[in-house]
């Protein structure tokens, strides 16, 4: 028998055994990526395992392709190695998709924008569904979720991230800002140990624990599911309830002292090429006051302003005090408002 004959042999039972292997394996999911990186990887370190130590891989390959130009049929033995490597290749394939697990992909939820005191994790951090959030006694951390929206977590609290739209507040207290889409189709939800917090728009905290929760609402409405009955709380109202008591509900302005705590964790304004009035109603908003100009001339003006630079990490009015400095704007506070003059 000839060798072209015995190598033909050889490739109809190499082909015949490879057909069965991937018959064998069957149609499958996708591999994670992952696994498809490690499976990857351990294969090119076979691969590199195989070349002789004085060449190079790019060298082998170019001399493996010259002499496959110039005989139509290579040697058996030449290709004995490659084609075992190519087989074990397939069966580790095949091994991986019957055992890889069905695991998602991380869900990414939320970006850290700002850390107060010793808090972790870093700014510009990624958190994930499934991630604990744990703060200390002097820390706090503001988190950028979809659509700009922010969730700030106080001091001592201990949250989970559940979902892109759910969190489970064990203890402490938490403020979402879910933006100026007021009674939107229900939104953010944090559970509770006393039930789950709905939010119907916009702006709210809750506070929680084993055996009470409290919800303060800056601007929209806020549902909460206790016991089978829907308990609301709308903008300027405190509501508290302790397991077995009756809700206690109270009056609190936006801007009251309560609120200092979210505006001490705002997570800024990037003013650089922004207009003065659009600034001056996020400090508006962060500061739970009503903006007011002296008259229509001057918030005209105000829009045509353009900004540059930046204000870091300056507090809402302490930035409209830096940035009017520059300008020939001039504001008063008046309880509830932020007016601007001449």
């Amino acid at each position: 028998m000839t060798d072209d004959k015995r190598q033909d042999e050889t490739t109809q039972r190499d082909d015949a055994a490879l057909a069965e292997l991937l018959r064998f394996s069957g149609p499958r999911k996708p591999v994670p990526d992952d696994i498809e990186a490690r499976v990857y990887a351990r294969v090119r370190e076979a691969w590199q395992e195989t070349l002789p130590a004085e060449d190079g891989e790019g060298r082998v390959y170019h001399a493996v392709r010259r002499e496959w130009q110039q005989n139509a049929k290579p040697r058996h033995r030449r290709w004995a190695a490659p084609f075992a490597l190519a087989a074990s290749v397939l069966v580790a394939l095949a091994l991986v998709l019957r055992q890889a697990p069905d695991v998602p992909a991380p869900v990414a939820v939320a970006t850290v924008v700002r850390v107060a005191g010793d808090a972790a994790p870093a700014v510009d951090s990624i958190l994930y569904a499934g991630d604990r959030i744990e703060t200390g006694a002097d820390a706090g951390i503001t988190l950028r979720l979809a659509d700009a929206e922010s969730l700030r977590v106080d001091a001592g609290t201990t949250l989970v991230i559940v979902d892109r739209n759910r969190f489970r507040l064990d203890a402490g207290r938490v403020y979402a800002d879910t933006g100026d889409r007021i009674y939107r189709d229900r939104g953010l939800v944090i559970d509770t140990a006393m039930g789950a917090v709905t939010d119907v728009g916009t702006q709210f905290a809750v506070a929680a624990g084993v055996d009470a929760v409290s919800i303060a609402v800056r601007e929209g409405r806020v549902d909460l599911a206790h016991d089978s009955v829907d308990i609301v709380t709308v903008a300027g109202e405190h509501m508290a309830l302790e397991r077995g008591g009756v809700p206690q509900i109270s009056r609190l302005a936006p801007h009251d002292a309560y609120w200092d705590w979210v505006v001490d964790l705002s997570p800024g304004f990037d003013i650089e090429n922004q207009s003065l009035l659009d600034f001056l109603r996020w400090a508006a908003r962060e500061t739970g006051r009503e903006l007011v100009f002296e008259d229509t001339e001057l918030r005209l003006a105000a829009m045509r302003t353009d900004l540059h630079g930046s204000t870091g990490d300056l507090a809402p009015l302490d930035a409209v005090e830096s940035v009017l400095a520059t300008t020939r704007f001039h504001y008063r506070i008046e309880d509830a408002r932020i007016v601007i003059e001449r």
